[in-house]
């Protein structure tokens, strides 16, 4: 082949050349350019167990005697002359259930409730100056509420459930458990203590009231003469 190819026959083929490339780079700048489908992390709390709540089961009379016995020993019994004698909730406001139960003592065992250094805590939440300490004892006519602090898994019923706080004076009637929301709602608008947990409302002495903790201690809400500064804190020990 004659490798003098005439002027116009190398024009054509450059010129061939360069459409061919023009053609192809215009080709690929009129694509579309397709993003990749994102994968999505799968959250791994959608995935975990979730966490289920022990049910409260109602206490049975005789898990009710076994508490008592075991804080008490034989010096305190459940008195039957108040119905209902026995509640739970979460009277501290530590997510654990509670027992409340009504006491009296047992008779010729005064000296034992009255012992200097007793397994409880002995309070009059009525009392009017709670500021100082003032010596409390119990008698033998005595309508008591032993309120008796969850431990563990198993609450009160734990055979370590021994932190309890023993009240004189505020055993009444009509005694119900209310919730501290529920309390909360039902006296909005006024001056209100600061319950920790559940409240035992009851009608003492003519009054419709409330037995509830706050501070480390059990105080009582009078609607009609509650004052924010009656809020002592006592702090529980040993």
């Amino acid at each position: 082949m004659n490798s003098n190819r005439p002027p116009y026959r190398a024009a054509l083929t450059v010129s061939i050349g360069f459409m061919v490339l023009f053609s192809g780079g215009c080709s690929k700048s009129t694509n579309p350019v397709v993003e990749a489908t994102p994968t999505y992390q799968t959250d791994a709390t959608s995935q975990a167990p979730q966490v289920k709540m022990p049910e409260l089961v109602a206490p049975k009379l005789a898990e009710v005697q076994d508490a008592v016995r075991r804080v008490f020993k034989d010096c305190a019994v459940i008195d039957t002359s108040t119905k209902p004698n026995f509640f739970i909730g979460d009277f501290n406001g530590d997510s654990s259930q509670d027992l409340a139960v009504v006491l009296r003592p047992v008779p010729g065992k005064l000296s034992d409730l009255n012992e200097e250094y007793p397994a409880w805590l002995l309070r009059d939440p009525l009392a009017v100056d709670r500021s100082t300490k003032t010596a409390l004892s119990v008698a033998e006519d005595d309508h008591l509420l032993a309120i008796i602090h969850g431990y563990g898994d198993n609450n009160w019923r734990d055979t370590q459930a021994t932190q309890t706080f023993l009240l004189k004076n505020v055993v009444g009637a009509n005694i119900t458990i209310q919730t501290g929301a529920e309390f909360l709602k039902s006296h909005s608008g006024r001056k209100l203590p600061r319950p920790q947990g559940d409240l035992i409302e009851q009608k003492l002495r003519g009054t419709d009231g409330y037995l509830y903790y706050a501070r480390a201690n059990y105080s009582w809400f009078d609607p009609k003469s509650y004052k924010q500064a009656t809020d002592i804190g006592m702090v529980h020990g040993r």
